[in-house]
């Protein structure tokens, strides 16, 4: 079942250059999966919930102030993967501006941690035709990092199941890049997260960046990755691709 919902970029969804950027398009992606779930009767057990294990975004362009963007989604079948991948497409118009697989599962919203999901009980939902080819992978942690800021946890930053949002991650990214680097830098094309400790209200996140850098031709792959204070323990890891032209994230 694909479902597909319109949206219209208004002034506060545009970032400096007048863009709908990563965080309004990653929250637009979170919502279209909401919409559709609730419209697929998909529920959970009491005392149960969604988590976001990983996601990668691939983007060509980035819609501007008063587009009408589009998102498609969908479900991959499930098969033997204790994890359910979904599907997204972003269009502007007939053209399409990028692609998104998200992965996710089930988790004990007591003891917080993850449970076997029982797909068999969802209704027939599952896509399997079209599908995109992305499999969020792996982002090992990095060794040789260097301090770029420091973030607490706030009120703004939790979300239903008082844990912090996955979009605000990649705003962290985004705030601890120096402003000259997103008004002159590259052109963001590619974004993955890895998920991996949960951050609550009041934790203190260092926000790290890899001093090696990754080239594939023109492409540049910069990591970063989230450190929770109080224990050192890595909470996120995260990739931005980018393109030497002008920025638009």
């Amino acid at each position: 079942m694909v479902f597909s919902e319109e949206y219209k970029v208004t002034s506060f969804m545009v970032n400096l250059r007048g863009r709908a950027g990563l965080y309004t398009i990653l929250n637009l992606v979170q919502d279209i999966g909401w919409q559709h779930a609730m419209k697929m009767g998909v529920q959970l057990p009491k005392g149960q919930g969604w988590v976001f294990t990983r996601q990668k975004l691939v983007m060509t362009d980035w819609p501007k102030y008063k587009d009408n963007v589009t998102l498609r989604t969908w479900l991959r079948e499930p098969g033997g993967n204790p994890f359910l991948l979904r599907d997204y497409e972003i269009f502007v118009g007939d053209r399409k501006l990028g692609e998104c697989t998200s992965t996710f599962t089930v988790f004990d919203t007591t003891t917080r941690k993850m449970v076997a999901g029982d797909w068999s009980r969802f209704p027939p939902v599952w896509q399997t035709e079209g599908t995109l080819p992305h499999v969020p992978g792996k982002i090992a942690i990095a060794t040789d990092t260097e301090d770029l800021a420091q973030f607490e946890v706030r009120n703004s930053d939790i979300d239903l199941n008082n844990h912090v949002n996955n979009t605000r991650y990649a705003q962290w990214v985004l705030d601890a890049i120096p402003i000259e680097i997103l008004r002159q830098g590259a052109h963001l094309v590619g974004y993955e997260v890895n998920f991996l400790s949960e951050m609550k209200i009041g934790d203190v996140v260092h926000l790290q960046k890899a001093k090696a850098e990754e080239s594939d031709g023109d492409r540049q792959r910069i990591q970063f990755q989230g450190t929770r204070a109080a224990d050192g323990k890595v909470a996120f890891t995260a990739v931005l691709t980018t393109l030497p032209e002008s920025p638009t994230v």
